[in-house]
């Protein structure tokens, strides 16, 4: 524990820049002011006691320099209230600087895991549920955020502890050794609870992120869940998750409750024990005992203080370790940046597949085994077979999400490797099966392709994705929001709003995957039709299980089990009674029929 907390010290250092040392330097000044308005009582009753200063010479060290003093009553007061009004300003100077602060760190904090997350490998990420992130992300980080607190309130408070125990040294040095073994005592007494707080805060963890995997996949499947009417038993699930998160919170409650209970009545008890050991075996006056029993009843809560803030950063130190091994993850796997000067590869003749292998840790089986395959320049090619066969994956290969764990990609004779793996994917577009819409308006969403893009630009690609007609019909136009996930559109109008954007981007090669499956006859032939404009225009790979994405292939390739089973001119395959095709396009004219 000593080590994670120098290392979180460490790294809070580095985050703030250093502020955070201003911060420590501004609860100095808080402390010792409100230091010098207890010393400032000293003289203060004395000046009420007739017999006071005799009793002012007798303290150590600053006893001489009281006894000089002749400051009337009056301005005594004066000087106390302006001590309490420095005190309270750079009270909240402090507050404020701390605040601006820390904000500004969690919010590094949480961009710096965000932008791992989105810079890691394709594959890295896809394997990872998006619940998981979202905890680390948003709950994982605050629990940071408390520790950084608890941690700076458990500064402060030893700050302070200091300086009044060398206030109370100053009025009496024996009560202040007191003192300081009895808080010493009780703080010890109390580390089980400590540990248990340790304990704790791993619990929190993993309770927090199996409730928050229950929250967003019933969030996210609503529509499913309702259609089934499983509503319940979500509720159920998540009913389950809140009892045991009370059940551990309470029970730890109690735990530490029950520390603060015996922390204030053993302190009450101290006090008392405290007050007559200065009077019976010390014999000190009362301005003395006076200050002394203040100076007590401020040192005992900052003891106090200190366990709770102890209790508090254990709790939340394991979220700490948690998204730092996340950062570490996601950034150990990276995408590679290209070097400066490396430029995209540029496409002429094709992309060509050479015995492309991709197998990914643990698997029994690749995913894709030799693979070999042309995607020539300027013409339309079809990928066909049955799920799982491996289309999809062919396509993230050749546009660079995924990396090939054996043979080679080249676009023309330019190798596709880490070097300009992201640089040849700024010149691809991308169309899904599920087009991922923004709840923002038109224009935001198409401008996801390309920021820059104007008016003309955007109009442009809305006719080539045959888009237009209902767009311009829209009252709002391109300010139309378009709802969550799209849903103020139809599928055909989406996957149409999503073509438009692949397209405003300009790319040398489009890909469609099954971008038309959940789709309509109607829809299907609409967007069917504008991609057979687009013949020339750019190179085209469709991923389809529907003849009318691929009856205007040049080139059809046919997968099972992850080879390549039939490929060939879409006309001479169509042709041919016995081939994947013919058979895809006879299955597809009994349903019409």
């Amino acid at each position: 524990m000593i080590g994670t907390t120098r290392a979180f010290a460490s790294f809070l250092l580095e985050l703030t820049r250093g502020r955070i040392a201003i911060a420590l330097a501004l609860m100095i000044l808080v402390g010792l002011t409100e230091g010098l308005s207890l010393v400032i009582l000293i003289p203060l009753l004395a000046a009420v006691d007739p017999g006071g200063a005799a009793e002012m010479g007798r303290l150590p060290l600053i006893g001489d320099w009281l006894g000089t003093l002749t400051l009337s009553l009056p301005l005594l007061l004066v000087g106390f209230v302006l001590l309490i009004a420095v005190q309270a300003m750079l009270a909240r100077a402090k507050s404020l600087y701390l605040a601006r602060t820390m904000h500004r760190a969690i919010d590094q904090l949480r961009l710096q895991l965000f932008e791992s997350v989105g810079m890691a490998r394709w594959e890295v990420t896809a394997r990872t549920r998006p619940a998981d992130i979202n905890h680390v992300l948003l709950g994982e980080i605050d629990r940071v955020r408390s520790a950084a607190s608890s941690l700076l309130a458990l500064m402060q408070t030893m700050v302070m502890l200091l300086i009044y125990i060398a206030l109370a040294a100053l009025v009496a040095w024996e009560m202040a050794l007191f003192a300081s073994l009895v808080g010493s005592l009780l703080f010890f007494l109390l580390y089980p609870v400590r540990r248990k707080a340790t304990r704790f805060g791993h619990d929190l963890s993993r309770m927090f992120q199996e409730q928050n995997v229950t929250l967003l996949e019933f969030l996210t499947g609503i529509r499913v869940a309702k259609s089934f009417v499983i509503e319940e038993e979500y509720a159920g699930r998540l009913r389950r998750h809140l009892d045991v998160v009370r059940q551990k919170t309470i029970g730890f409650a109690s735990i530490s409750t029950l520390g603060t209970l015996f922390f204030q009545v053993a302190s009450a008890a101290f006090a008392a024990i405290f007050v007559y050991v200065a009077a019976a075996v010390f014999t000190l006056g009362l301005p003395r005992i006076a200050v002394l029993l203040l100076i007590f009843v401020r040192v005992a809560p900052r003891f106090s203080g200190l366990q709770d803030s102890l209790q508090q950063y254990f709790t939340a130190l394991p979220a700490f370790d948690n998204v730092m091994q996340q950062i570490g993850f996601y950034t150990r796997e990276a995408e590679t940046l290209p070097a400066p000067g490396v430029t995209a590869p540029t496409m002429q003749s094709a992309i060509r597949f050479e015995n492309v292998v991709l197998q990914f840790d643990g698997a029994a089986a690749p995913l894709l085994g030799g693979i070999c395959l042309d995607v020539p320049a300027g013409e339309v090619t079809a990928l066909i077979g049955p799920s799982g066969s491996g289309k999809s994956t062919i396509a993230d290969l050749a546009m660079g999400l995924l990396r090939p764990t054996g043979g080679r990609i080249f676009i023309d004779d330019t190798p596709l490797d880490d070097g300009n793996r992201r640089l040849w994917r700024k010149s691809v577009g991308f169309v899904p099966q599920d087009p991922f819409l923004l709840n923002d308006t038109l224009a935001v969403n198409l401008r996801i392709a390309d920021p820059q893009a104007t008016q003309g630009d955007i109009e442009r690609a809305l006719t080539l994705a045959n888009a237009m007609g209902f767009v311009a019909a829209l009252p709002d136009g391109l300010d139309t929001v378009v709802g969550e996930r799209g849903t103020r559109f139809s599928g055909g109008e989406r996957q149409r709003i999503a073509l438009a954007r692949a397209l405003l981007r300009q790319p040398a090669f489009l890909i469609l995957d099954e971008a038309t499956s959940a789709l309509d006859w109607e829809n299907q032939e609409a967007i069917a039709a504008a991609i057979k404009r687009l013949r020339g225009q750019l190179t085209i790979l469709t991923i389809a299980h529907r003849p009318s994405m691929m009856d205007f292939a040049d080139h059809v390739i046919a997968l099972q089990d992850g080879r390549i089973v039939e490929q060939g001119k879409f006309g001479s395959l169509a042709r041919d009674p016995h081939s994947h095709l013919a058979r895809l396009l006879a299955s597809e004219q009994r349903e019409r029929s």
